[in-house]
């Protein structure tokens, strides 16, 4: 290391020596500066992108760090003639001067020249780069050109932030593309369809159709394709072979015209991956329960106090799926499209988990270990379908709606054991079998109306859903405990009936007062109605059903909650008040006989102020409340018995939820030196948080009951910045990420605060030009202490580091090579050992037919064989760790061939002109 240190010091002198920069001005012809003017220095070969600079409000530019070559001068502005010069380097380097652009002529400034590579041009609120100008390999996606585009980070995930933000739509065409999530367009498209890029600010319906700014926008990069690939069927197949009889396959097709757009992805692999994204599979699933366990809390109680760290593979177990998907969506007449998509999935997952789990109380603590073996499958179906219609410049018509079908099912068998100072105290042995089915349905619809005079905007909406799910278990289990020489063998059957019906309809107006001041009066109702049916009791021929564990449980609540919001509008900010009133009459029968009637009033209000100080500098604080119902299974009175040593009681008189949100951004991106700064500090109060109140008896048996704790405090803060190291040719990436968070529980009834403080810290490098050599390195840590009241002499800590480099070799059109390594250590701290994972892979592609439309690819995963599933956690009353079996080394060799298949007719030529 000492060696390498050394030798890249005395080279970086000579790369310095051999960079330059090359300054100027760049003017109208009346002698006014022209701000947010490009200037890039060209390959005079294929007129790719190599070094580029944005002018500033005063016209001057200042491209530094250029390597010696000839380069071609391109300045280009909106609105005027591009102006061309060769250059040699570093021989004309220096103040190059004054650079004059002329306004194109009237014949001319309505004409698209679509010879000329304009690497990247503004365009009021938007920033379009030309695709052509950057170089990419011949199998590229969408995501690989994005990462060579200034201001545009991908990271190791596939999450994308343009100009300091995240990214929240990817369209095509100005469309959706068959999903929700960026990442699915951006994974799959390929990248030489794509001819521009356009980065800007997505406005909410509303406010595009009333034309009044709000504080409602995302930022949404849009791919314009190239005309040649409007007509043509593009995608590509795959299919691969490997060591330890994995496999994969996939194929993709897509087709776009000016009226239509069709997609068809379909995949089959047993290596752990995926066709869509991790979100779609999670939906997929249906939301597939745990099974097993003892004693630790097996309720679904989402929680804030949960930390949990997941290094290495982002799945564990040993998954086998297949997916599949078709999306259409047709344009009768412009700003009229209907659009539908249908996905289908399947898998099959292996899943063997080791859970150890340290239990606090105020007398002491006890030791849980588990071991676990399940095999899942499910068979998923999604509809969805939806109607945006904005022929009408005064009105915009939206309907979105799905059906989806589930089928999913679970072998189990698990051994638990509990000790106490070293001595056994009970154990559970559990076989168990489920099977689930369910359907579900969501629609909505929007009605937006441009109003006359001061009446500025009518908004009504209404939703509507559904979900109707059966399921059936069977299960064994044997218990044993100190002092009882004979274990305890249950034999139960368990079904359960779930339906839930859910409306909601709203109407708002936008009311003009003054100059910039708007009135916003606004009226929700919502109605739920669901309903759980158990039976439970003791299988065989004559099924007995336990009318005690056996409920009949339904609950209704009618919501009316009228508020008004008053906006403010100034030049470059926006303050919106508000104040909402919820009502609410709820009420839940058990077993047709016992009722329980309840309502709550509460204030909601909020705020908002948003301030643009300065182009690509923006500061805000945000303040809302909301009020949330507690869910139907927290509330169902009869125990829960599945597992007889951790015993679970819901209580039918839970109150909803009221949470308050408090939080700052600063947000700053510099064009001209490509740094961008995001901090966010914020807070959340939460009174009446769902908690539980566990009873632990002398035998570690757990009775577990849900109640209201006293309050919940959470804190969190993120800053992160990036921004260009010349001198190197690096990209620097810092993150400071922490959360404070405290929440209350009772232990044998005695009241339990748990206090937890996660901090990590995060540093990356890569390669700022990536024509040949790609390199990505950098580390994170994590560092995460937890505290108990009932044991104030504890303090649970753990560190966890994590380092990383990738590195990719591309010489030409036909090689390319990379290898990626991960280093993961967590240390032993509050837990028993200290485990370090190191995880290396590598690929050799292999690109050729014409066009390089056909590549090998061999890759190999895990090559040292040392992955490994780890999850630590600290929640509530305990410390937990779990490992999970993953998939290990393998290698795999595939073939891939692009399609690229232009119409006959219609498509027109794709002519690339080179010539000035």
């Amino acid at each position: 290391m000492k060696k390498a240190i050394t030798t890249l010091l005395l080279l970086l002198p000579l790369a310095l020596l051999s960079q330059t920069s090359l300054t100027g001005l760049v003017l109208d012809e009346a002698g006014k500066p022209l701000p947010y003017a490009t200037v890039a220095l060209l390959k005079p070969a294929d007129s790719t992108l190599a070094f580029f600079g944005i002018t500033n409000d005063k016209g001057a530019f200042d491209v530094k760090k250029i390597s010696r070559g000839n380069y071609l001068m391109q300045v280009a502005f909106i609105g005027y003639q591009t102006f061309y010069q060769t250059l040699k380097m570093p021989e004309q380097a220096g103040d190059y001067g004054i650079v004059v652009l002329r306004i194109k002529p009237l014949d001319l400034a309505s004409a698209e020249v679509v010879a000329e590579h304009i690497p990247i041009v503004m365009k009021k609120d938007t920033i379009e780069y030309n695709a052509g100008a950057f170089k990419i390999k011949p199998d590229a996606v969408a995501e690989d050109l994005l990462k060579k585009l200034p201001g545009v980070e991908v990271d190791r995930a596939g999450n994308i932030r343009a100009m300091g933000e995240d990214v929240k739509n990817v369209m095509v065409d100005g469309k959706e593309f068959f999903s929700s999530d960026p990442k699915v367009a951006t994974k799959n498209l390929p990248a030489d369809a794509i001819d521009k890029v356009q980065v800007y600010d997505k406005k909410s319906e509303s406010s595009e159709l009333a034309g009044i700014e709000d504080n409602a926008r995302e930022k949404t990069i849009n791919l314009l394709l190239k005309d040649g690939k409007k007509q043509a069927w593009l995608g590509d197949v795959k299919a691969g072979a490997g060591t330890d009889n994995r496999y994969t396959a996939s194929a993709k097709v897509y087709r776009f015209t000016a009226g239509n757009q069709f997609a068809a992805l379909g995949m089959l692999n047993n290596i752990n991956q995926f066709g869509f994204s991790f979100q779609d599979y999670i939906d997929f699933n249906g939301g597939l329960p745990a099974m097993m366990g003892n004693g630790s809390m097996k309720l679904s109680i989402t929680s804030d106090n949960e930390m949990p760290v997941n290094f290495g593979q982002s799945i564990n177990g040993l998954v086998t799926s297949g997916a599949g998907g078709l999306n259409y969506s047709f344009e009768p007449e412009k700003n009229n499209r209907f659009y539908g998509s249908y996905l289908v999935n399947g898998s099959d997952r292996h899943l063997q988990q080791t859970v150890s789990q340290r239990n606090y109380m105020p007398e002491g603590e006890f030791i849980e270990q588990e071991e676990s073996d399940e095999q899942s499958r499910n068979f998923t179906h999604r509809l969805n379908l939806g109607w945006k219609d904005k022929s009408d410049s005064t009105r915009t018509l939206l309907f979105n709606g799905g059906i989806g079908l589930t089928g999913a099912g679970e072998d189990a068998v698990s051994m638990a054991k509990a000790y106490e100072s070293g001595n056994l105290i009970n154990n559970l042995e559990s076989q168990a079998r489920l099977e689930r089915n369910s359907l579900t349905g969501n629609g909505s619809f929007s009605y937006m109306q441009r109003g006359k005079g001061a009446f500025k905007l009518y908004t009504l909406k209404a939703n509507a859903g559904f979900s109707s799910g059966l399921s059936t278990s069977d299960r064994i289990n044997i218990s044993s405990y100190l002092g009882s020489e004979i274990p305890l063998t249950e034999l139960q059957y368990r079904d359960k009936d779930n339906n839930s019906q859910r409306y909601g309809l709203s109407f708002s107006s936008l009311v003009r007062i003054g100059s910039g001041l708007y009135l916003e009066p606004e009226l929700n109702t919502s109605a739920i109605i669901e309903s759980l049916k158990r039976e439970q009791g003791i299988p065989g021929d004559g099924e007995t059903a336990i009318d005690s564990l056996s409920p009949l449980f339904g609950r209704t609540s009618l919501r009316f909650t009228p508020g008004l919001n008053f906006k403010k509008n100034l030049k470059n900010s926006k303050i919106v008040f508000g104040l909402a009133l919820a009502m609410a009459e709820c009420r839940n029968v058990l077993n047709d006989t016992s009722t329980y009637n309840s309502s709550y009033m509460k204030l909601l209000p909020s705020f908002s102020w948003e301030f643009d100080y300065k182009t690509g500098h923006r500061v805000s604080l945000d303040y809302n409340a909301s009020v949330d119902e507690p869910q139907l299974s927290f509330m169902v009175p009869v125990v829960d018995n599945s597992n007889p040593q951790s015993l679970l009681y819901g209580n039918r008189r839970l109150k909803p939820e009221t949470s308050h949100y408090l939080y700052a951004n600063w947000l700053l991106f510099d064009q001209f030196s490509q740094t961008s700064v995001f901090a966010r500090a914020g807070a959340t109060y939460t009174d009446g948080r769902v908690g539980y109140s566990t009873t632990i008896s002398d035998n570690l048996v757990q009775t577990v009951h849900l109640l209201n704790t006293r309050n919940e405090v959470r804190m969190d803060g993120n800053a992160e910045f990036t921004t260009p190291l010349r001198f190197a040719g690096l990209n620097i990436h810092l993150a400071i990420d922490g959360r404070w968070n405290q929440g209350q529980t009772f232990v044998n009834m005695e009241e339990n605060i748990n206090t937890n403080l996660s901090h990590s810290y995060s540093l990356s490098f890569d390669n700022r030009k990536k024509d040949k050599w790609e390199l990505d390195f950098g580390g994170e840590v994590t560092i995460t202490h937890a505290k108990y009241s009932i044991q104030e002499s504890l303090d649970d800590r753990y560190l966890n580091l994590n380092y990383y480099t990738e590195l990719a070799f591309t010489p030409n059109d036909t090689w390319r090579f990379g290898v990626v390594a991960d280093v993961v250590n967590y240390s032993s701290g509050s837990f028993p050992d200290a485990v370090n994972i190191p995880l290396l892979s590598a690929e050799i592609s292999y690109n050729f037919l014409k066009n390089k439309r056909a590549m090998l690819t061999l890759e190999g995963f895990d090559l040292l064989d040392k992955n490994n599933g780890i999850d630590r956690i600290s929640e509530m009353n305990y410390l937990r760790e779990t490992r999970s079996n993953v998939i290990g080394r393998y290698l795999m060799l595939s073939f891939k061939y692009r399609i690229n298949k232009a119409a006959k007719a219609g498509g027109g030529l794709e002519i690339d002109v080179k010539k000035r």
